[in-house]
């Protein structure tokens, strides 16, 4: 059929419509219909057919899509897709993993997210965006690369009223009692992280996930040094605070220009988008004070903080 590594190469030339162009390259036939109690299956045969569920939402439907692609590449028998990443049966975890590299490429992990520093929820959601995933279907990614994210561990756990359902990771334990505590003071802080000590010496990293069903919880598990790390949206509120102090109106006008100039630059490099920024506005549209502020080691750092948000 195809190799693996043939099929995620091909998912990731082409993000963010990785399984849909993998589909198209193995010649499988897409058909999306009203269906009861699941979420799609394959048949296979001379023409291989994946049905997905229209009355589901797209980013539940391309996952499903991902699924049934991964079984195929993998030579597995699937079985009927219910809910991501909660099977206990090997093939589907597996397949679960595969899905999970056919929409968000490794490529864009890196280009995302800097190794060995707290992912937020902020972050997570951008990355979701642009790859047309939920949130909760991108955390799962990251459990999936702990090891080339600098991360000891990571896990997604799922609770209904603040107690633990079920959680997906790769082996990380701790006491159910302290994933309940954590997720409180996740809330507190949402969008922010929430950082506790853990038994072993590392640090556990929360940060909210926002669901319809459960409430979500991404940990984190990382040495004490990595842990304290800020996050781009922590960095960005520091940078925010000492640039603009109480200049509502400054802070205002700024994050207009920064939108004005993501449009301007669109599909450009953040080099691109930076110098943009740097030689259209601070001169230009500020004076004084506001100017020498935009043009400050802070100032540029700021802008180009924010500028990686949409071009990563």
């Amino acid at each position: 059929m195809i190799t693996r590594s043939r099929a995620i190469q091909i998912a990731s030339d082409n993000f963010p419509r990785g399984p849909e162009a993998l589909a198209e390259h193995l010649s499988v036939e897409v058909r999306v219909s009203p269906l009861n109690g699941v979420e799609g299956w394959c048949i296979r045969g001379p023409t291989t057919i994946v049905r997905l569920n229209q009355n589901s939402s797209e980013v539940r439907r391309r996952f499903t899509l991902a699924h049934e692609l991964a079984h195929l590449v993998l030579g597995t028998d699937p079985d009927i897709a219910l809910e991501p990443f909660r099977s206990d049966r090997m093939e589907e975890r597996e397949a679960d993993r595969l899905a999970s590299e056919f929409l968000i490429p490794e490529g864009e992990l890196i280009k995302r997210f800097e190794t060995g520093t707290p992912i937020d929820a902020k972050s997570l959601i951008r990355l979701a965006s642009a790859a047309r995933v939920s949130p909760v279907m991108a955390a799962c990614r990251v459990v999936n690369s702990t090891e080339m994210l600098g991360f000891r561990n990571a896990a997604v756990v799922f609770f209904v009223n603040h107690q633990e359902q079920w959680r997906y990771s790769h082996g990380l334990n701790f006491d159910t009692k302290n994933a309940a505590e954590l997720l409180v003071e996740a809330m507190k802080c949402h969008p922010q992280v929430v950082r506790a000590p853990n038994q072993d010496g590392n640090t556990v990293v929360g940060s909210i996930i926002d669901a319809q069903q459960y409430q979500v919880l991404l940990i984190q598990l990382l040495p004490p040094d990595e842990a304290t790390r800020q996050t781009r949206e922590e960095s960005l509120r520091e940078l925010s605070n000492s640039l603009f102090v109480d200049d509502y109106n400054f802070r205002q006008s700024v994050a207009a220009s920064l939108g004005v100039t993501k449009n301007k630059c669109e599909g450009q490099t953040l080099d691109k988008a930076f110098d943009y920024f740097m030689q259209t506005y601070p001169d230009k549209k500020y004076t004084g004070d506001r100017a020498r502020q935009l043009k400050s080691l802070s100032g540029e750092r700021y802008v180009r903080l924010y500028l990686s948000k949409w071009f990563p």
